[in-house]
């Protein structure tokens, strides 16, 4: 813990420090309600931005091109319980069992993966490793901190988290902050504790020609493996064993071995606007545009030169704009055309480590081994830099440019360290070229949509591409928006790096001869008041995974009965997927009911395995106490259908579907949580007992397969916001 400590956390501190000194006296001055600030893309059915007491205004963006997506802060008191479970607020994850264990959703729409990703192994930590899209910006009116805090247990198995954020403005404009994020699982099972430690800094300028999003993220994970536990009779049937066993006591497959992770990341876009000023009266219509340079003299009267006069946009018949009273009048800067850079380097290290001084003469898990010596320390390494360079011709600065058109051109630049046979070092390096154009809508309070094409190549030959797009219908409708939304993508590219190429010291593989993986995925969500339905389709053409591979284990029992390795599985056939998704919201008075259900179907379990149905139902009272306490007093309910559900390969850190030699299912159990959750003025905090239906003996709580969830815990969580 000290070692952590001092290795980690106290250097973050210390530029934590450095960096409050440096921004603290920076006053917080007015917030600047430009459009340029909140795409249209918000989630909300308003095109507003969104603005919560204390004038903070938070915001996503998307890592192609900077683009602004309005959302609301990560502090509302609703389902604040639930943030604090991997396997995340409806429980649609399937884990490990420990707080930050690696995890997989059930649902495969959740599983995405980006175009061009090549770093698998933080795949599994997304729970704790958020993308660049993920990632709050803020402006604010005044310095914000927040500190939140997550507990159960005690110091021989509890689980904790702590976050703290801090944001300023320097300006209207100028917003900045950082984030700290530390995790440490102890965990209830032998073996299994985790140890996350991340660190943010971010700045964002939101200037009339002049825009930037920057952010720089260090982030160093450590999971303990354990392998999963020997027999899962130990859970399933406790009552053949003559001692009662503990979590703690129940022999697990592995000792001394851990997978290690670090991912940075650092983040640059900005862009240049050319355009024009042009007036507003009070009623909002447009009155003249004037070129830049002519703007408002000392009297406040708009300024016209003899050789360029204010062309009228609109009323062209009313008083000359000369004479309209400036109080009466607002100029806004319109964009005509920009040019935009986006700058990405990310830097990956995996560290496999296993002491147990297994080789392949006595190993009791491993099935192979590719280098020599009785213990692992594997490293792989990868570093990415891209450059994307854009131009773009804006909509809406004439009444015929209706959407907005994007040329951009973008270079990848991807090596990765491997080891060789003779315990030396290899290097790949891998050069993508991609040209591409986008069509774009974002103004316009009923339709918007997104639609962007792209062809990449080696340098060799062309053949990769993407196409995706996505677009809103917001149709007012009984005092609120039916909010329709489509999104889909069509694209080929050769599978991660990882599948094709990958050394360690139980498992090796070099395939040159896998084919492109051909993707289709289609969908829709349709949200009305308390009704939300979805369906998704996807379409997989030659789909690319891992596998677990097992052998048998000569006179072993239970799980030791089998040597455990892994590799890659290329499906022969396509697959395809459909879900449905049914969210329904009712509440009667102080009697709220939240239910979300969902439909799935495969037409390969054998590569993409999937439960049939999965149900997430929440009830509960929301009252106040002495008029000023907000209560949630309530239960949930968390369930899927039983299936082979993936299995987890400590080998690799991911997960794998599972061998046919040995497949077992999970699911068909439910899990519920009882909480109370309370909110007064800028603090939240609540008390959960988790699993409160474990019963020793009595069905089965496993996510994975080997891997038992914990039993009956009883949490609580703070977060606590502080306005300067």
């Amino acid at each position: 813990m000290m070692k952590t400590f001092a290795r980690h956390i106290l250097p973050a501190a210390l530029s934590a420090t450095l960096y409050l000194l440096a921004a603290g006296p920076l006053a917080a001055q007015q917030f600047i309600p430009d459009e340029a600030q909140a795409s249209h893309w918000a989630e909300t059915d308003s095109v507003e931005t969104v603005d919560v007491p204390r004038g903070l205004e938070v915001w996503h963006i998307t890592p192609r091109f900077a683009d602004i997506r309005a959302t609301v802060p990560d502090t509302l008191p609703h389902g604040f319980q639930n943030t604090a479970f991997t396997e995340g607020p409806t429980g649609s994850y399937n884990t490990t069992g420990n707080l930050g264990a690696p995890r997989i959703s059930r649902l495969f729409h959740e599983n995405n993966r980006a175009f061009g990703e090549q770093f698998l192994f933080a795949r599994p930590y997304d729970f704790f490793v958020k993308g660049i899209g993920d990632f709050y910006f803020t402006n604010t009116k005044s310095p914000i901190t927040n500190l939140t805090y997550h507990s159960c247990g005690n110091k021989q198995n509890g689980e904790d988290r702590i976050t703290a954020l801090f944001a300023v403005n320097a300006g209207r404009r100028l917003g900045m902050g950082f984030r700290l994020d530390y995790l440490y699982g102890r965990g209830y099972y032998e073996d299994q504790s985790t140890a996350h430690f991340g660190g943010s800094l971010y700045a964002s300028y939101l200037g009339e020609k002049y825009q930037l999003h920057t952010l720089y993220t260090a982030n160093h994970l450590k999971n303990t493996e354990n392998g999963g536990i020997e027999d899962d009779s130990y859970v399933l049937t406790p009552e053949m064993y003559p001692t009662r066993y503990g979590t703690a006591d129940i022999p697990t497959l592995l000792t001394k071995t851990w997978n290690k992770l670090d991912v940075n990341t650092f983040y640059l876009s900005h862009r240049y606007n050319l355009g024009f000023h042009r007036l507003r009266d009070a009623s909002g219509h447009i009155i003249s545009a004037y070129p830049e340079g002519q703007g408002r003299g000392l009297s406040g009267k708009l300024m016209r030169s003899k050789d360029s006069l204010p062309t009228a946009v609109s009323k062209p018949d009313t008083a000359d704009a000369a004479e309209i009273d400036s109080a009466q009048t607002t100029s806004e800067f319109v964009p005509v055309a920009r040019f935009i850079h986006t700058l990405r380097m990310d830097l990956g290290n995996r560290r496999f480590l296993s002491n147990s001084r297994q080789n392949a003469e006595n190993s009791t898990y491993f099935l192979d081994f590719y280098l020599p010596g009785d213990s692992a320390n594997d490293l792989t390494r990868h570093l990415h830099i891209g450059n994307t360079l854009a131009f773009e011709l804006c909509e809406g600065f004439n009444p015929w440019m209706r959407a907005g058109i994007r040329l951009y051109a973008r270079h990848d630049l991807n090596r990765f360290t491997l080891p060789r046979m003779d315990l030396g070092r290899e290097n790949f390096t891998e050069n993508h070229i991609s040209v591409g154009a986008q069509i774009l809508k974002a103004q316009g309070s009923i339709f918007r949509f997104r639609l962007l094409g792209e062809l990449r190549t080696t340098g060799s030959q062309w053949g990769e591409f993407n196409v995706e797009g996505d677009g809103g219908l917001y149709i007012p409708l009984r005092r609120d928006s039916l909010r329709i939304h489509v999104s889909g993508y069509m694209r080929s590219e050769a599978p991660a790096f990882y599948y094709r190429h990958y050394h360690s010291r139980n498992a090796w593989w070099d395939h040159a001869a896998l084919r492109k993986e051909f993707r289709t995925r289609v969908q829709g969500s349709l949200t009305w008041r308390g009704t939300r339905l979805s369906v998704h389709y996807e379409n997989l053409q030659n789909y690319t995974h891992f596998g677990e591979l097992l052998a048998a284990a000569p006179g072993a029992k239970g799980a030791n009965a089998w040597w455990h390795g892994v590799g890659v599985v290329q499906a022969g056939r396509n697959v395809s997927l459909l879900g449905v998704t049914l969210g329904q919201d009712f509440h009667w008075g102080i009697f709220h009911w939240e239910n979300e259900l969902s439909y799935q179907c495969t037409s390969s379990s054998e590569h993409l395995p999937l439960p049939t149905f999965s149900g997430y139902t929440n009830l509960y009272l929301l009252f106040r106490i002495a008029r000023v306490l907000r209560t949630e007093l309530g239960a949930d309910l968390r369930y899927f259908t039983s299936y082979y559900a993936p299995t987890y390969s400590p080998i690799v850190g991911s997960y794998c579907t599972q061998d046919a030699s040995a497949r077992v299912k999970v699911g068909n159990y439910p899990v519920v949580n009882a909480y109370l959750n309370f909110h007064l003025k800028n603090t939240r905090f609540y008390v959960m007992a988790s699993h409160v239906n474990y019963k020793s003996g009595s069905g089965a709580p496993f996510l994975v397969p080997h891997y038992p969830i914990n039993r009956l815990v009883f949490r609580l969580g703070l977060s606590w916001n502080f306005f300067n």
